[in-house]
């Protein structure tokens, strides 16, 4: 994952991209504001050193003390960087009268006026003396000066470059330690389905997140109030509609032994197949409609080698059934899958009973048990693109009865546990036939 991708990785880019902006903005002010007040300190400096040079000047150009000139002249430039200062004394003219050991014999300047002036790179100082006879100039490298601001610069920047990656480091810390109960929020959302629905505790979360957990609270409440009113709708049409359907065919079976007319008994005959038909149907829109209410999601793992030898042995129970189920198991003997044990005996008997009806008359049908997976493959005629089969009130070639329905809610039931339903025509390993296979997630 890519550290733009999440929130935490985007704040940090943020704090840090607006901590170096302002810090480079707050450097460079700095360093000018900092230039400056060392420019003045220096020209300070100059101006003290002209001044304390006049009166050796002038002892020594009027005769007294002369042996000690020189000296008492060296003592009073400073010298405390290697000699940055250089003087001359000129007078009115122009010319050189003196200089230090390392100015130039040439003068530092064409006019000779009181103040600062820039000459060649250098920053000099004139100060007159003796009513303008006698000119005292002071002068130091630009250079220097800049020597000494990036030195003074450099001392507050290269804290910032250290500082710099550790705020980030510690802002990456602190943010995920802020931003942990997002995660937990976000793990307690995804811990909610149909089967769990129980509020999530707002207790311990910020108030920002509390505010989105009532939230969910109040739609997991609404989707649990509509999910019981479903179960019930589901309860209560399964019992309205298989009563009067079953009283129906019964009435139905009655006049059907009352009656010794053939062509009488043909009308009675009729009605109870579309009655066991209605009957069918009425009995796949139930599982339909717990299918789209979510049953297959579990808190637990279903045993796959118990439901399925209850839904075969259920069906051996029929007479038209007895004989062609082959029940194959894992050897190890065991096999288990996240799905709700009622759902996955609705997913076997709809893939059973497809089989069954729609496979080559009297052949066998082979359940088989695999690590992670379940197949049932029967004999037959090569269908094809088996896959579509999966759309509600989509039928193949087939003049076997049948709703439409079986494989529809397979999908809809495997879909809510992640699980995949292939279908293969011809099966693996034989010309024709049907195959449908289930593959779980891994438990």
């Amino acid at each position: 994952m890519r550290i733009l991708d999440s929130l935490s990785g985007r704040l940090v880019a943020s704090l840090l991209l607006v901590t170096v902006m302002f810090g480079l903005i707050s450097a460079a002010t700095g360093s000018i504001t900092l230039h400056r007040e060392i420019n003045e300190a220096m020209d300070s400096s100059m101006q003290e050193a002209a001044r304390r040079l006049l009166p050796l000047v002038i002892d020594d150009l009027f005769g007294r003390d002369v042996s000690q000139s020189p000296r008492k002249l060296a003592e009073a430039v400073p010298d405390d960087d290697g000699g940055r200062m250089v003087f001359q004394v000129r007078d009115g003219a122009g010319r050189v009268l003196m200089h230090s050991y390392g100015a130039s014999a040439e003068p530092l300047t064409i006019k000779l006026a009181q103040g600062f002036s820039e000459e060649a790179g250098w920053r000099v100082y004139t100060e007159p003396a003796v009513s303008g006879t006698v000119f005292v100039q002071v002068a130091e490298l630009d250079t220097r000066r800049n020597e000494e601001t990036f030195e003074a610069a450099t001392g507050f920047l290269a804290p910032m470059v250290i500082l710099i990656p550790l705020s980030a480091v510690i802002a990456w810390l602190v943010l995920a330690r802020s931003l942990r109960p997002i995660a937990t929020l976000r793990g307690q959302i995804s811990a909610r389905h149909g089967d769990n629905l129980a509020p999530i505790h707002t207790g311990e979360l910020p108030s920002e997140l509390a505010a989105i957990a009532k939230s969910v609270n109040s739609l997991m409440q609404r989707l649990s109030i509509a999910l019981d009113a479903e179960k019930e709708f589901t309860t209560n049409a399964a019992h309205e509609l298989r009563t009067p359907i079953a009283g129906a065919l019964a009435q139905t079976e009655r006049l059907i032994a009352e009656t010794t007319d053939e062509a009488a008994g043909k009308r009675p005959r009729q009605i109870k197949a579309a009655l066991t038909e209605l009957a069918g149907l009425s009995e796949k829109l139930m599982q339909l409609a717990r299918a789209d209410a979510g049953i297959a999601v579990a808190g637990k793992t279903a045993d796959i080698m118990a439901v399925a030898s209850l839904v075969v042995a259920d069906f051996e129970q029929h007479n038209q059934y007895k004989g062609r189920l082959c029940l194959e198991t894992p050897a190890n003997g065991k096999a288990y899958a996240a799905i709700d044990t009622d759902a996955l005996a609705i997913v076997l008997r709809n893939l059973i009973e497809n089989a069954l009806r729609h496979g080559a008359e009297g052949a066998h049908v082979v359940v088989r048990i695999g690590d992670g997976s379940l197949s049932v493959i029967n004999d037959g005629l090569v269908v094809s693109a088996p896959s579509g089969l999966v759309k509600r009130f989509e039928r193949g070639a087939t003049r076997a009865e049948g709703s439409g329905l079986g494989l529809a809610i397979v999908n809809k039931i495997l879909q809510q546990i992640d699980a995949t339903l292939v279908l293969n025509s011809p099966a693996t390993g034989r010309r024709d036939g049907f195959e449908a296979t289930i593959r779980f997630p891994v438990v």
